[in-house]
């Protein structure tokens, strides 16, 4: 059965021995927090789920805040039903390989969605005391991590549903020694939507309102169904709407409520929603510090800033909120099933000799095939397969900037395999491919950065370690490896004693 919200998904996790309700005291303020080292810890120790409901900093007292759901591959499969991650990698590629399993969204009345439990209209709006604000190490804005956004295009209607970041204004740091006004800290907020150039869905109905001199709304759905979340992280192709997507992922459709002052659909059962419009001539605002997915803090960022024209709620509301930093971290394994799901669906359809498609927290692409050596179909096939994945569907292949190419007897989870297969099967000259133009992963702090604060075009490597048979050897070492099933049976043999 899918869950109707996250409050099922963290129920379930909590039966799993998966979560623990924390009243410990942390502290979520600006500059003071401890909340990057609290993710650090749960990474470093697999650790579960939190619910923190003891908040020091927190503008909004009462609020609990949902910590690491997702912060394993475990738990990320539990999204889809499932404790194994391959399992669930593999359900997500099935139903985004076949649109006849998706399932439309269903509209429900206002009695039906809890998130209309409290509404909060346009002039009683203060986003200082109506969205909850806790902040992660040396950000300095309080980020909304947790929803997904929602936008129809200005010319077809068609609706988009995508994982974007927002940013408020309230008691941030301006990042160049600025001040916000007061009605930036309280009416607006920010969104990451990469719409000069348009890189997003998002960024492409931004671009085309701004066009056309048109105002663009959008709703962010806050703490939903995580499997709308896989959804709206999900590169479908545009034009597709992923309620529909998420549907199938679910089982169901998702039941939707209509929004109090925008024409968009929000999930009925979402924590919050934050109804917005974004005026036509686009006014920005430079943001930073933002710490981002790679690593490292983006010093300042130039994004668009739209009104908040409404918010509603449930009762007794749940927050969710994280930070991307050194690699892993809590949404990392979620954030990667769906780029691990957009390669391997688009390389299945057309090369059924791939096997697996594995990407790493600091996102290494790794394509396992099924042969190797003699088995593959023709000479340089690692090499056709390297082009296939930047040229894959999706939103984020095509963004890769190392691909490493292996065969079956090389685990694509084990990086020390993948190494091994490096250093025993790559010439650096003969079997590397280096691509000058391709399209930057916009948050790699390596690439030279645009006017907004972000790259635009990258270098990429492919790295063929598949076995070069017949282009370079008649034949190949043979491999000394364990026997697996033979390892398996030593380590009945010594249960109980080591």
């Amino acid at each position: 059965m899918p869950y109707q919200d996250l409050r099922e998904f963290l129920a379930h996790l909590e039966r799993a021995g998966q979560l623990r309700r924390v009243s410990v005291t942390f502290d979520v303020g600006r500059g003071t927090n401890e909340l990057q080292a609290l993710m650090r810890h749960l990474a470093a120790n697999d650790g579960p789920a939190l619910v923190l409901d003891n908040l020091v900093g927190c503008n909004t007292p009462g609020v609990p805040l949902v910590f690491n759901p997702y912060g394993t591959r475990e738990r990320t499969a539990m999204i889809l039903g499932t404790s194994d991650p391959v399992e669930a990698k593999l359900r997500h590629v099935g139903v985004l390989q076949d649109p006849s399993r998706w399932i439309k969204p269903r509209l429900v009345g206002r009695g039906e969605a809890p998130c209309k439990d409290v509404v909060i209209p346009r002039e009683a709006v203060s986003v200082d005391r109506h969205i909850p604000h806790v902040f992660f190490g040396r950000e300095g804005a309080s980020y909304i991590t947790g929803g997904v956004v929602v936008t129809k295009d200005p010319e077809t209607g068609v609706r988009n549903v995508g994982a974007y970041r927002a940013t408020s204004f309230w008691n941030g740091l301006h990042p160049q020694g600025g001040s916000y006004s007061d009605e930036r800290m309280k009416k607006q907020l920010s969104v990451f939507a990469f719409w000069n150039p348009p890189m997003s869905h998002i960024g492409l109905h931004l671009a085309r309102a701004q066009r056309l001199g048109r105002p663009l709304e959008l709703a962010i759905a806050c703490q939903v169904d995580p499997a709308l979340h896989l959804a709206s992280a999900t590169g479908i192709p545009f034009g597709m709407d992923e309620y529909d997507y998420a549907g199938g992922l679910r089982g169901a459709p998702v039941d939707l409520v209509c929004c109090e002052t925008v024409d968009l659909e929000v999930p009925a059962t979402a924590e919050y929603v934050i109804e917005g419009v974004f005026r036509p001539d686009v006014p920005t605002d430079i943001i930073g510090w933002h710490s981002n997915a790679v690593g490292y803090y983006d010093k300042h960022q130039i994004f668009p800033v739209f009104d908040v024209t409404a918010i509603t709620h449930r009762r007794d509301p749940l927050w969710y909120g994280t930070i991307e930093m050194m690699p892993p971290f809590d949404h990392n394994y979620m954030a990667l099933m769906p780029v691990e799901g957009e390669l391997l669906a688009d390389l299945q359809r057309k090369i059924p000799e791939v096997r697996d498609a594995v990407v790493t927290p600091n996102m290494t692409y790794i394509v396992q095939l099924g042969v190797d050596g003699a088995a593959r179909p023709h000479p340089e096939f690692g090499k056709y397969v390297l082009h296939a994945a930047w040229g894959a569907a999706g939103r984020w292949p095509r963004t890769a900037k190392i691909v490493i190419v292996v065969g079956p007897d090389v685990d694509p989870y084990d990086l020390g395999a993948v190494e091994w297969a490096i250093q025993t099967r790559v010439q650096p000259w003969s079997d590397i491919i280096i691509n000058r133009a391709g399209q930057a992963m916009v948050l790699d702090p390596s690439a030279p950065k645009g006017p907004q604060g972000f790259p635009t075009v990258s270098e990429q490597m492919g790295i063929d370690a598949t076995i070069k048979i017949p282009e370079r050897f008649t034949d190949y070492a043979e491999v000394s490896q364990a026997d697996p099933a033979q390892v398996q049976q030593v380590a009945r043999k010594l249960a109980g004693i080591l």
